[in-house]
């Protein structure tokens, strides 16, 4: 192996990440793949940042590792024995770093497709015509090699029809290559190679893995006699332009492999994903062995439970730890804006996704059933469609209601239920559905500043808070611990006077507020 490229891998693995990747591209492994039972959809994905979060955990050089590693992050596991599994091949990784290494170096060198253009073109774009093979073949192969034979036993002057047929082939060249450029071909010749050189990676904790790669790669062995014509034609392409061109390689290599590439483009997923998987479990290795806060496994348990001790937020530079031992019945969360209600509902979320998907999880302890997480958290109105914020809102919460007829109990963590619409209906309609919700197979956390709400569910949810202190010399100040109870204070008028609004407006707002029946 390359002692310099070690070197570059060596300090990668020791340094923290936070990536900023293109996710209309990193995703289009996922949307290509069959969405699973338990899929997380997109409104959960956003409502929890999970962009961020797998900017985070991601420290792949191939595309495969950052596209399947977003796969995985989407399709959460419901059993046990395969969180096991996948956590034994990352304590793997952590542990033989010559092995990692080994992996990584391949890795490295297939590098980056850049705007994911081989999935695109295994989505919609390969194009097959056996009769341009035909044509092309002829054009390219056995005209030139007739004019060959017969400048050699008749008269050389046959050669100089090499003139016309350069010509026209050129032609033909250009005109196809934009169709053959655009597409990944190219990269799947890479893929291919990579997937050889880690057949040959002989060590007995990367054995299972060896062996699903070369049974995958025996069934496309067509696929790889294209593939390597092209990668070679790709290699001296810049030397031998002018060749390539005259006998039309690049189009009859296309051309014979597309055909072949539809026909075995299940089996070439496979192998993409296998690559993509061992890459991304590396990363978490990479992800864990960086981690200088407290993590821990988690334990599966029967029936409705979520039981975290001193949780954090992977984001957070500074997180603050926060503890919540849930059983049978949803909580109510109160408090003032910016107190860490809207952080604490996405700290669970992401730490049921990290057990679930890679078993661990960022906390002193994890305790909890297998749970579907679907939430509504940042619901957005949609000019385009014509779509309000409150439909949005009631279409997040149906999402909730639809998938209580699953299997799995769902968590559903809820910021500020149905705040896109009047007080009357907002408090009755919101009572109504969380008390629907509390009697099914739901952990729902949901966060609301209505008194009233309070009031009524005080019966079947419990109830804690977020508070705040305020010094008219320091303003505002939180300490983001969740505690037990329902909050009492109400500062969100103190809090415009505290970033500077009129006195004006800060006195008569406090005024209107005290005459407003049920306010205090």
């Amino acid at each position: 192996m390359d002692s310099n490229l070690i070197q570059v891998l060596k300090h990668d693995y020791n340094k923290e990440f936070d990536k900023n990747n293109k996710y209309e591209f990193v995703r289009r492994y996922f949307d290509y793949s069959k969405k699973e039972e338990y899929t997380i959809d997109d409104e959960t994905w956003t409502d929890l940042d999970m962009d961020r979060i797998h900017g985070k955990l991601d420290r792949s050089y191939s595309s495969l590792g950052e596209s399947v590693l977003y796969y995985l992050l989407r399709n959460p596991i419901m059993e046990e024995e395969k969180l096991k599994n996948r956590d034994s091949s990352i304590k793997t990784f952590m542990e033989d770093s010559k092995l990692r290494e080994k992996l990584q170096c391949i890795f490295y060198r297939l590098g980056k497709n850049t705007k994911n253009t081989f999935l695109e073109m295994m989505e919609k774009d390969i194009v097959v015509d056996k009769t341009k093979y035909y044509i092309y073949t002829f054009m390219g192969k056995i005209i030139p090699l007739i004019i060959i034979l017969l400048s050699i036993f008749i008269v050389p002057q046959y050669l100089a029809l090499f003139i016309p047929l350069s010509f026209i082939n050129m032609i033909i060249s250009y005109n196809e290559s934009k169709e053959i450029k655009a597409n990944g071909i190219y990269y799947l010749a890479g893929i291919i190679k990579a997937g050889k050189k880690l057949v040959g990676v002989k060590d007995d904790n990367f054995q299972k893995e060896r062996e699903e790669l070369k049974a995958v790669i025996n069934k496309i062995k067509p696929v790889e006699r294209g593939t390597y014509f092209i990668s070679i034609i790709n290699m001296w392409k810049g030397a031998f332009e002018a060749v390539f061109f005259i006998f039309l390689i690049e189009e009859t290599a296309y051309y014979l492999i597309s055909n072949l590439l539809l026909k075995e483009k299940d089996s070439v997923m496979e192998l993409y994903f296998i690559i993509g998987k061992v890459e991304a479990l590396i990363s978490i290795a990479g992800y864990k062995h960086n981690l200088k806060t407290v993590i821990s496994k988690p334990s599966f348990v029967e029936g409705l439970n979520l039981n975290i001790k001193n949780g954090i937020h992977p984001i957070l530079k500074e997180p603050v730890p926060n503890s919540i031992n849930i059983h049978n019945k949803g909580i109510v969360l109160t408090g003032t804006n910016m107190a860490g209600k809207s952080t604490f509902l996405r700290m669970v979320g992401v730490n049921i996704l990290l057990a679930q998907c890679f078993y661990f999880t960022q906390a002193e302890s994890y305790e909890a059933s297998f749970l579907n997480i679907v939430s509504s958290i940042s619901p957005k109105d949609d000019i385009e469609s014509g779509k309000s914020y409150y439909m949005a809102e009631a279409e997040g919460i149906l999402r909730i209601i639809k998938a209580m007829s699953r299997k799995v109990p769902v968590f559903c963590p809820i910021d500020e239920i149905f705040r896109g619409t009047n007080p009357i209906e907002r408090i009755s309609a919101s009572a109504e559905i969380l008390s629907y919700l509390n009697k099914g197979k739901t952990i729902s956390i949901v966060a609301t500043h209505d008194r009233e709400l309070v009031d009524i569910l005080k019966d079947s949810y419990d109830f804690y808070y977020f508070s705040e202190k305020i010094d008219k010399k320091k303003g505002l100040s939180f300490d983001y611990k969740i505690k037990e109870g329902i909050s009492s204070t109400r500062n969100a008028i103190r809090l415009l006077e505290q970033i500077g609004y009129p006195k004006e407006i800060i006195d008569k707002a406090f005024k209107r507020a005290e005459s407003i029946d049920g306010f205090i």
